[in-house]
């Protein structure tokens, strides 16, 4: 069998204990000590390697983890064992590194305790068919090492949640998409009663399908022509289902909640306009601070809440100051302005906290620039953050192409210090919470 051998310089003395092992097992192994020479193009002789390999074997390491090379050899993996089911993945742990979930399908082989044992269960594993978990979504090893891991940030008084729309949209809290429409008619008709233009029958939903502006453009559009109505139309569109809690919403109460023997969740980070979290703590009286501009300050038992995109409570005044990222306009200003105290507290936090993302896409482009300013500053290149996704399933039928999406998906995360939390449907998110709760 051709075996191939992906590792960090930093473990050659690993992946040579196994290549001589599996030379003595008469199989025949690629590893690049071995097949290299001195002016060979070592990206294009690791590609004939890997076409020419019935059997893969990765270890796993800190270092190999942090090593570009190994990465790409990893992402060449990947997309060959999309179409190519018949070859073997056998991942090598050798310290205390998290297995990437991408590899956490397979069974793997731990070195950590007993590198002797290792080998010859390697071998053994090569001698028999492989074995495969069933879903790579499946509750694996990796994703219980995650909710371990943050858990303990959690106990530790380390652990911070940051939340979009997807926290507060089962509330009643209304989509993007939904918000859009709902302003636009609201700025129809105020167009219309200035008699500046006869919108009476005009469909809002039919001029964003028709001229499909980006959500940032319309956001534009609405600030120019509600004007001082803007933000008052805002907040009445956020709240018009009466919105209360959901279940994700209750999970984050509960994480939010004094622990018995250990520290408090140290804050919430929030992309949200709305309440809903404030509204919930304050009805199970856990004490908290809502921070939507610089210069606030808290009581050391409060817990923080950060709307960096700016807040509308459901009553009362609306700030004079009050200012929503909602247009093209304040997403440039964000960006440009890097000593802003809303990239100051993501900066921080990212650097300080153990980060929880739920409800986000990541495609906001400065927060997307934070996480990569936070990565390159860290200089173990460890992941030391995590993110709930949900699986790509656009056919329905877990296809190649929704194979090739969710490892796409995950290679990104993983570039932004991200470790991926796969979820199957949005209502596995909350028990998911649940879980870091109690597992103290």
């Amino acid at each position: 069998m051709n075996v191939f051998i992906s590792y960090s310089h930093f473990d050659k003395k690993y992946a040579e204990l196994i290549a001589k092992e599996l030379k003595k097992a008469k199989h025949k192994v690629w590893i690049d000590t071995w097949k290299l020479r001195a002016g060979d193009n070592w990206i294009e002789k690791i590609n004939e390697g890997l076409k020419e390999t019935d059997a893969l074997i990765v270890i796993v390491s800190e270092n190999s983890l942090r090593s570009e090379s190994v990465n790409q050899e990893i992402s060449a993996i990947a997309f060959g064992d999309i179409s190519n089911k018949q070859r073997r993945i056998i991942p090598v742990l050798v310290d205390k590194a998290q297995i990437p979930s991408f590899l956490a399908k397979y069974i793997w082989i731990d070195f950590t305790s007993d590198a002797q044992l290792g080998l010859k269960q390697l071998v053994q594993a090569l001698a028999e068919k492989p074995i495969v978990k069933e879903s790579s979504v499946s509750k694996t090893a990796s994703e219980d090492d995650y909710i371990k891991a943050l858990s303990v940030s959690l106990r530790e008084g380390r652990l911070t949640l940051v939340c979009g729309a997807g926290v507060s949209i089962k509330s009643g809290i209304p989509s993007w998409n939904d918000l859009l429409l709902t302003l636009l008619e609201t700025m129809m008709n105020k167009i219309s009663s200035d008699k500046s233009i006869s919108l009476k029958n005009a469909d809002p939903d039919e001029f964003q399908k028709r001229y499909s502006p980006s959500a940032l453009i319309v956001g534009k559009y609405l600030k120019q022509n509600l004007g001082t109505d803007f933000l008052p139309n805002l907040r009445d569109a956020l709240y018009t289902h009466n919105p209360t809690s959901c279940d994700v919403i209750d999970a984050i109460v509960e994480l939010a909640r004094p622990q018995r023997d250990g520290s408090p969740l140290d804050s919430i980070i929030t992309f949200n306009f709305d309440g809903l979290i404030e509204e919930n703590l304050h009805n199970h009286n856990i004490r908290n601070k809502t921070i939507y501009s610089e210069g606030v300050r808290i009581n050391p038992n409060e817990i923080p809440i950060y709307h960096v995109h700016g807040y509308l409570p459901r009553n009362g005044k609306i700030s004079k100051d009050m200012d929503v990222v909602f247009s093209e306009d304040a997403y440039h200003s964000q960006f440009i302005d890097s000593f802003s105290w809303s990239n100051l507290i993501q900066l921080n936090t990212l650097s300080q906290n153990t980060c929880l993302f739920l409800g986000l896409s990541l495609t906001d482009p400065n927060l997307r620039r934070l996480l990569d300013v936070a990565s390159r500053k860290n200089i173990s290149r460890t992941l030391n953050h995590y993110i709930i996704k949900k699986v790509p399933n656009f056919s329905n039928k877990n296809d190649t192409l929704d194979e090739l999406a969710q490892f796409l998906e995950e290679q990104d995360a993983n570039g932004l210090g991200l470790n991926v939390l796969w979820i199957n449907d949005f209502s596995e998110i909350a028990p998911l919470l649940l879980r870091i709760v109690n597992n103290q």
